[in-house]
């Protein structure tokens, strides 16, 4: 199977899991969910000094706001698929794999963890990992008030 069929096939598969498992679990339980938000961010790339040549990068997050808590805290658990590619020198750079996490939010700052399954097709190997972080993003436009 090539490596963009597997990718595929894990993306389908982690959203499913998260629309279902939002929708089953916020009836079972009672529980109103706020928002099923969603976001994908990915990077293109050129480079021609012959280390890295075509690259791309990025992910597909899916995720369910469960409630806000004092503070304007939103906990949200999400599943992800996460990307990178390029052209050369690509065993160990060449990895993707879903990942699953659960972060308080309150814009622009994101306080969570996240276990992420990494596989390197090169390699046939994987890295299964656990990461804190602390993460924020906030955008402007000088030219409007």
């Amino acid at each position: 199977m090539a490596w963009h069929d597997q990718v595929r096939r894990t993306f389908v598969t982690a959203v499913a899991a998260v629309t279902v498992g939002a929708g089953w679990c916020g009836s079972a339980w009672g529980l109103d969910i706020e928002g099923l938000p969603g976001s994908t961010w990915g990077h293109a790339s050129y480079e021609k000094a012959d280390i890295a040549g075509p690259g791309v990068l990025g992910y597909v997050n899916q995720g369910v706001d469960w409630i806000t808590l004092p503070g304007e805290l939103t906990l949200n658990t999400f599943a992800e698929l996460r990307y990178r590619f390029r052209e050369d020198n690509k065993e160990f750079f060449n990895a993707y794999g879903p990942a699953i996490g659960v972060e308080l939010r309150r814009s622009p700052w994101h306080f969570g963890m996240d276990y992420y399954w990494e596989r390197y097709p090169e390699l046939s190997e994987t890295s299964n990992r656990l990461q804190f972080y602390v993460s924020w993003f906030h955008d402007w436009d000088l030219m409007r008030p």
